[in-house]
């Protein structure tokens, strides 16, 4: 291998030291490169004095998240705080209202016992408030006025009916609920319908219906008959169940035409008191669907299975007729 001369060697290793100079000034230039973006991206000292902080902004989405979530946190402390217990809440009410329809309404489901004839001569004609120096609750008054989507004439009759010794609880629960029972075209019997009349005074706004007789002279019958024909969409009926009754087979076949129709059928106070918060409803903002016997004829649903077996009855009959009448006439063959 041939030697290479002295001023060779001498530039070959200058130019190698230089190479080596240059990637490490490249590498330092890299370096402030980099040094010099963080410090740009890095606000000074000084220049953080003067200038303002930085907040931290939230959508405001997430605001009212949080705020909807408060809100309702707030409303079921409130409701928790309102919320009694059902004994608490029915001596509230009921027991210690302070309105006469509260009273009265009270007295005939048997919580209260009131004097009748202070309240008959009561100057307040409609009996639903009474003034009082405290503050009263507006869901302390039962019978509140309101107008009918529907007139008595556009709705089926309301029967009223009521045994001897439910017959002051019977007037009890028309003086609670008056106003809303003169929406209603108004039926029973004899009896109750003199008590209904003695209520309701000249009052021009009360229709009323059919006068039937006496239960035991065919009352409960007669109102069989203005069921039949499509003419009654509920009966309210205080029914005596500690006595006995000379036409208690009349008081079974109006209740189980009742059942056979599918009208509306209370058979004691505390049922008639619940279905007058759905006639209420069912008026105020005509929701007839709540209340549909008072504009259609209904039925029992096992009326259609009924109606089958005696389809199937029938059939069966017809073919033993048409097997007779061949063996007759066989029979005459010979």
């Amino acid at each position: 291998m041939p030697m290479k001369s002295a001023p060779t060697a001498r530039r070959t290793a200058n130019g190698n030291k230089l190479s080596r100079q240059n990637s490490r000034g490249s590498t330092n230039r890299s370096k402030a490169t980099s040094a010099g973006s963080k410090k740009s991206n890095t606000p000074s000292k000084q220049g953080s004095k003067s200038r303002t902080p930085v907040t931290r902004t939230t959508s405001p989405s997430s605001i009212s998240t949080k705020s909807t979530v408060k809100e309702v946190e707030v409303k079921k402390e409130k409701k928790v705080i309102k919320k009694l217990r059902p004994t608490e809440t029915i001596k509230r009410k009921l027991k210690h209202g302070r309105r006469e329809s509260t009273k009265l309404t009270a007295s005939f489901l048997g919580l209260n016992t009131i004097d009748f004839d202070e309240i008959l001569k009561s100057d307040d004609d409609d009996l639903s408030v009474e003034e009082t120096e405290e503050e009263e609750d507006e869901d302390d008054d039962v019978d509140p006025n309101f107008v009918s989507c529907y007139t008595p004439l556009e709705m089926r009759s309301m029967a009223l009916v009521a045994h001897n010794h439910m017959k002051a609880p019977m007037k009890t629960f028309v003086m609670a609920n008056q106003n809303l029972l003169k929406k209603f075209r108004l039926t029973g019997t004899n009896t109750t319908m003199t008590m209904l009349k003695e209520v309701f005074g000249e009052d021009p706004d009360v229709v009323y219906g059919r006068n039937c007789s006496s239960g035991p002279l065919g009352g409960d019958a007669e109102l069989v008959q203005v069921m039949c024909l499509e003419e009654l969409g509920a009966c309210i009926f205080f029914q005596d169940p500690m006595s006995a009754h000379p036409h208690s087979a009349d008081i079974e076949c109006l209740a189980r035409q009742a059942n056979v129709h599918n009208i509306i059928m209370t058979p004691n106070p505390s049922s008639a008191y619940a279905l007058m918060t759905t006639l209420r409803v069912a008026l105020e903002e005509g929701k007839a669907e709540l209340i549909p016997s008072f504009f259609e004829t209904l039925k029992s649903p096992s009326v259609n299975e009924y109606k089958k077996d005696q389809a199937r009855v029938l059939a069966s009959n017809m073919e033993h007729e048409g097997d007779n009448e061949s063996d007759h006439d066989c029979d005459e063959l010979f």
